[in-house]
């Protein structure tokens, strides 16, 4: 595994509204009766660099937690033909592959204590909790419903961030769920699964969100 070089982007905006509104950008409102949402779009290499970065100034490109959490680039290297596909600023914004179950889910914990830190005022009491990990298929599916875009090819493509709703859901990479089942692509009854056999340079991911008030 080559070292990767971090560089430090911005990672997820956040809404300033009121909290019917409050959310992560790019998150979509799934079921409102379990205040559930989803990332619009899969988490990018731009969001996983700067996850490396946190974790690096936190706790040292030395510890265990950055080095198991480094991409397997010799993936993406064989399938993409580069070396730089988590280096070169021309992929920031496309779907973050290369990695395994175990490294999406230490991603959804760490995403789950920042969002705390950024969507609550330090100077007030918190008033929400927000919880991120990974979707069950059933939950894609649900989303799927929701999908706005679907884009021409199924290879890796940039993503179009500036679309609404949930996009590529069946398209560009695959998705791993928490269920160890793995999005493959649209099927005439709905989204296709298969079991999660490892990483892949074909499998990335988004994340779920559930949003609970906090009672002081």
């Amino acid at each position: 595994m080559k070292k990767i070089i971090v560089v430090l982007v911005v990672s997820l905006a956040v809404s300033s509204q009121t909290f019917s509104q409050n959310i992560p950008a790019r998150t979509v409102l799934i079921d409102q009766a379990s205040n559930l949402y989803m990332d619009a779009n899969k988490v990018t290499v731009g969001d996983w660099l700067a996850f490396l970065n946190a974790l690096k100034q936190t706790d040292g490109e030395n510890s265990l937690i950055y080095k198991e959490s480094l991409p397997d680039d010799a993936l993406c290297q064989q399938t993409y033909k580069t070396a730089n596909y988590f280096t070169d600023p021309a992929f920031l914004n496309y779907p973050m592959v290369g990695i395994t179950y175990e490294q999406a889910v230490v991603y959804c914990r760490w995403r789950t204590d920042n969002t705390f830190k950024m969507m609550n005022n330090p100077k007030k009491k918190p008033t929400h909790m927000y919880f991120y990990s990974l979707p069950t298929d059933v939950e894609l599916q649900k989303a799927y419903a929701l999908q706005t875009e679907r884009p021409a090819t199924k290879s890796i493509t940039a993503i179009n961030m500036k679309a609404k709703g949930i996009t590529d859901l069946g398209y560009n990479a695959r998705e791993i769920t928490v269920n160890k089942k793995v999005l493959v692509e649209e099927g005439a009854n709905g989204l296709r699964f298969e079991d999660y056999t490892g990483a892949a340079s074909t499998l990335g991911f988004r994340c779920k969100l559930e949003i609970k008030p906090i009672n002081h």
